[in-house]
């Protein structure tokens, strides 16, 4: 099981054949739970390796909060994290145009 970020990064760069188009992300998300964090409820934070298909990103994670969670969370916050190998790609990449 993958427990820091750099061995989630390295995880995901083995199994990478494109970054540009990568198989698999990081993702960060906050998760808020009942009655909400002005209320007095709790937010946490999440580092989750997902698998890159099509279909929306923040459907699948309000889908995963609500199977993991419950009806009193609720996906406040994600974003994607590049890796450093799509970081170094992207600065790399040649547009066409």
């Amino acid at each position: 099981m993958n427990t820091t970020l750099t061995q989630m990064e390295q995880w995901i760069d083995e199994r990478v054949t494109d970054p540009l188009h990568p198989e698999y992300s990081l993702l960060y998300a906050q998760v808020e739970f009942w009655p909400g964090v002005r209320e007095g409820g709790a937010l946490e934070e999440y580092y989750i390796i997902i698998k890159n298909r099509v279909g929306s990103v923040g459907d699948r994670l309000r889908d995963w909060v609500l199977k993991q969670f419950g009806v009193s969370a609720r996906l406040a916050d994600w974003e994607t994290i590049p890796s450093p190998r799509q970081l170094r790609a992207e600065s790399q990449y040649e547009d066409e145009f």
